[in-house]
């Protein structure tokens, strides 16, 4: 009896030890950690957990090399676009016409005045997209996309890009292209893959103020303007293609206005002038000192 008792004891504890291995374990291995390692873990632990809800917001259906597109869920869409854009009625019939508005937006390389500016997409990559927007036109079930493409860098093709990511919400109307990312300049310690340079982080879309954008298309584009909001915002970074309610009057090609941005001509008399400017300019952080260094080399070579 004696014996009995004290063997059910044993086995309860034996199973009560084997619960509280695993918890254990964990706690020993918290409690080991230091300060920061604890919040670097707790970090990892954070950015696992959200993976899944970031996934299931976007869905990858079409890819190149350089070229990725994914389906955006609508209730992503509608959260994070400029709110007059969030409560349009989605129709994929003016997809079709996303190559030619591409090829009408131009991009501002630099920020000095007197630069020229060039095509955002580059004409080797029209071909791709035309093929997928032929695809989406005729799609029965209507979605927004994002395209996000990258241009590598010239000096290290391996390890820097250019990237470039936008929406494209199509209308029974016309077109809108919402840019997350215009030409950004990302680098990464080693060969980078597909996976590397297509993250991508959903945040609302906010105006740029920058003059980056130029539509050559006058006659069906213009930037977006947003009316509903307390004070008329002009988004720098939102192409409205064709949908007159949205289209500002007069409409707008490049923000901010050109008789605003432009030098006149005789402050650029001398190369000595304009690398005083070109100083300005880096010390009001408003260049990085990449690009001070490439156009302080360029102005030297005039001169």
């Amino acid at each position: 009896m004696d014996s009995a008792f004290h063997s059910s004891v044993d086995k309860k504890t034996n199973a009560t030890r084997k619960n509280t291995t695993g918890y254990t374990f964990f706690n020993v291995f918290i409690i080991s950690l230091t300060a920061i390692s604890k919040y670097s873990f707790l970090l990892i632990l954070f950015f696992i957990s959200n993976c899944g809800s970031f996934t299931n917001k976007i869905k990858l259906i079409d890819s190149s090399a350089s070229l990725a597109f994914f389906e955006v869920e609508e209730e992503e869409w509608r959260t994070i676009f400029p709110n007059e854009i969030s409560k349009l009625t989605i129709n994929s019939k003016n997809f079709i016409e996303l190559p030619n508005v591409l090829k009408s937006i131009q991009y501002k390389r630099g920020v000095l005045a007197y630069e020229d500016w060039d095509v955002l997409v580059p004409d080797s990559y029209l071909p791709e997209i035309e093929k997928f927007a032929e695809k989406v036109s005729i799609s029965k079930e209507s979605k927004v996309y994002l395209c996000i493409f990258k241009l590598d860098d010239i000096l290290s093709p391996n390890v820097k890009i250019l990237k470039t990511s936008f929406y494209i919400l199509s209308t029974e109307d016309g077109l809108v292209l919402l840019f997350h990312e215009i030409n950004t300049n990302i680098s990464f310690q080693t060969q980078y893959s597909f996976e590397d340079w297509v993250i991508f982080h959903p945040t609302a879309i906010k105006p740029i103020y920058r003059p980056e954008l130029l539509l050559r298309d006058k006659q069906h584009t213009s930037l977006f303007k947003d009316k509903l909001a307390t004070k008329n915002i002009i988004y720098g970074n939102v192409v409205v293609f064709d949908i007159p309610s949205l289209i500002p009057n007069p409409p707008l090609f490049r923000y901010p206005k050109e008789d605003e941005i432009s030098a006149p001509t005789e402050q650029w008399k001398s190369v000595p002038e304009k690398l005083k400017a070109l100083e300005e300019m880096r010390k009001n952080k408003l260049i990085t000192d990449e690009e001070y260094n490439r156009k302080k080399t360029e102005l030297l070579k005039e001169f």
